[in-house]
């Protein structure tokens, strides 16, 4: 099957449980706030009531936390911009319409960050450390998920993952998403690039540097899709197969479904 195809259908299928769970607990809540007196086991309610909790919970604190880091990392690298070197590569990249922030920074910095208006972010480091096409592979990655709001993205499945980590479909299904929207991004680069050579020589140089800076709510150039990513430029014309198998997590997610439902219906 083709990736983008099954990644829609898996995506598809998670937003499905997701859905169901949220209806589901849309009808308790107004069922109790209407009518005040529960019928049936207590108990049944009350473990329900906090599946509800928690999961409201985790909804607001992940946008809570979203909104504070976004805005402590932008501070943080606005006021570590180099101003020189911000304008140049704006300039010399106009015409793609993104935002490019230079910071002074001695760790490899390359990233998207921004929910309505991404901006790429990158350190002085990546700017010593590789040649201007290389510099260029890595910008249009970048460039792929500002198109994409990918940022926006990562914050919506983040959130999912946090809220309803109970589901046992909701994570693998998530780590396979982030895993092609990297895939998706080098694909993108190397388009435009007309070639793999250059971002396959940054992969691999990354590939040799081990476990990098990283801060959140970002999308990161360099991440833990690193050898799918390795693996589709050495051999382009073989289809990267990335596993995902959801046949018990699916069966374990209907299990907690039907839970639920059977709880709040007693």
């Amino acid at each position: 099957m083709n990736p983008t195809i099954r990644l829609r259908c898996a995506y598809a299928l998670m937003i499905a449980f997701v859905a169901v769970v949220m209806v589901h607990m849309g009808m308790l809540i107004t069922y109790q706030v209407r009518n005040g007196v529960i019928h049936g086991p207590v108990l049944n309610y009350a473990l329900i009531d906090i599946v509800i909790a928690y999961t409201l919970g985790q909804i607001i604190w992940r946008s809570t936390r979203q909104l504070v880091l976004s805005h402590k990392w932008l501070k943080h690298f606005r006021a570590n911009r180099h101003n020189k070197l911000t304008k140049r590569l704006n300039y010399k990249y106009r015409d793609w319409g993104t935002e490019i922030i230079v910071v002074q920074d001695d760790a490899f910095v390359a990233l998207t960050m921004g929910l309505l208006r991404p901006k790429i972010v990158v350190s002085t480091t990546v700017l010593e450390m590789f040649t201007d096409k290389e510099i260029k592979a890595i910008l249009l990655h970048e460039r792929y998920h500002c198109r994409n709001y990918d940022g926006f993205k990562m914050f919506f499945s983040a959130l999912l993952a946090d809220a309803f980590g109970y589901l046992p479909i909701v994570k693998p299904i998530l780590r396979y998403y982030q895993t092609w929207q990297e895939l998706f991004a080098d694909r993108f680069a190397i388009r435009q690039m007309g070639t793999e050579q250059y971002l396959g020589s940054v992969l691999l140089q990354l590939a040799k540097l081990g476990k990098l800076q990283r801060h959140e709510t970002a999308v990161h150039f360099a991440n833990t899709t690193l050898e799918y990513r390795v693996m589709q430029v050495l051999e382009p014309d073989r289809g990267v197969n990335v596993p995902l198998a959801l046949l018990k997590p699916f069966l374990r997610s209907c299990s907690i479904l039907l839970l639920l439902m059977l709880g709040g219906d007693s």
